[in-house]
């Protein structure tokens, strides 16, 4: 037999303004099955400024075995946290956050939260995303004219995926963006209408999470050219594409690490943590030496990869590429080292360019759950 418990989430019904501002009075919700307590009150507490202010829940009425009630809650923080306190008439009080029901006070990190940041673009509430792994999905004619890089360890496209470094990041099949573009009408068979690229810069590895270059497409996936070819043919099916970005480290391979790899005082040091006098040691991903770690505390490095109109997040959302978004790898450890944490900063300058260029586009992060040996896995493959 299933318990019946209080129930609050963030959806419509439960929540009057998807997307308040600053100031606005919100309409909290929550359903209580019938007969449970007795309820004496449910109030709202919320923390504005870490200084708890509390609101009277009035009852809605009872549908389908449950007792509404619902409550206003002023947004005074961008981030505005409450809870739900239900006292019962036996003076036995409950509180009921995003982790549940509690008998004891709980933390304010676990309350329910209004945001009042710019909202997300209303079209992603009916986003069907499909990912893929350039180098696995599609492979076109035209692939045939590009030799394997001297990394890569070639791969015909009927032989079985290596799952066995140094297979799993240098098997090299050499799919491509035109190759993509052949199979558009696949996905939209499918009912895609948001594609998600793995990165598409050049660098070592299949996976191309090790970029040599942000200004550029890797030319064995066809090139600017192609990838501009790709946008503009999705975008005419109704499929959106967003790209991947690293923000917490580049390759070794970088031109900017290059430039300063063993040369103190170049231009692009600052971007990087180097650890030694003769720049020739430095802080890396996971301890990983092929992806060094960025250093977010430099202000030439946030222009010139964010906040810049010329930047790398600006300069794909515009033309001749028009981008709809980017999903950054490894967010959670953006900008943060040791005692160093500046990843808010670094997130809300992204969130920043990205609504001045086109604030349609999505902003997407994510978190590694494996090692870097055994993650970059692939997706969304055609045989």
């Amino acid at each position: 037999m299933t318990l019946l418990l209080p129930h609050h989430d963030g959806s419509p019904l439960y929540v009057s303004n998807q997307a308040p501002a600053l100031g606005d009075v919100v309409t909290v919700r929550l359903r209580v099955p019938s007969g449970y307590g007795p309820l004496a009150a449910v109030r709202t507490r919320s923390n504005p400024d870490h200084e708890p202010e509390w609101t009277e829940a009035r009852p809605m009425g009872a549908s389908g075995g449950w007792d509404w009630w619902e409550a206003p809650v002023t947004v005074r923080n961008r981030r505005h946290g409450y809870r739900f306190v239900l006292q019962h008439t036996d003076g036995t009080v409950e509180w009921l956050n995003q982790t549940g029901l509690h008998r004891l006070e709980t933390l304010d990190a676990e309350d329910f939260a209004l945001v009042a940041y710019p909202a997300p673009p209303a079209w992603l509430n009916e986003a069907v995303m499909y990912q893929v792994f350039p180098d696995r999905f599609a492979r076109s004619a035209q692939a045939d004219e590009h030799e394997a890089p001297e990394w890569a360890i070639p791969a015909e496209w009927s032989d079985p995926v290596d799952a066995v470094m140094p297979g799993r990041s240098q098997q090299f099949y050499g799919g491509d963006l035109p190759g993509i573009i052949e199979k558009l009408d696949h996905l939209v068979e499918l009912g895609v209408n948001l594609l998600y690229l793995t990165p598409i810069f050049p660098a070592a590895s299949n996976h191309r999470y090790d970029a040599s270059s942000f200004d550029r497409v890797d030319p064995l996936l066809g090139g600017d050219e192609a990838y501009a070819r790709l946008i503009e043919e999705a975008h005419a099916r109704g499929i959106r594409v967003i790209g991947d970005l690293t923000s917490n480290h580049s390759g070794d391979r970088h031109e900017w690490f290059q430039q300063a790899l063993g040369t103190p005082g170049a231009e692009t040091e600052s971007y990087y943590y180097f650890t030694d006098d003769q720049n020739t040691q430095y802080e890396s991903w996971l301890g990983t030496p092929t992806l060094p770690k960025f250093n977010w505390g430099s202000a030439e490095l946030r222009e010139r990869f964010i906040s810049g109109d010329d930047s790398v997040v600006a300069k794909w959302l515009k033309p001749p590429y028009n981008a709809d978004g980017w999903r950054i790898d490894v967010a959670n450890m953006t900008g943060r080292l040791g005692d160093v944490d500046l990843n808010e900063e670094v997130r809300q300058l992204f969130r920043e360019t990205m609504l001045r260029i086109n604030p349609e586009a999505i902003l997407l992060g994510s978190r590694p759950t494996t090692p870097p040996a055994t993650c970059r896995a692939t997706a969304g493959t055609v045989r």
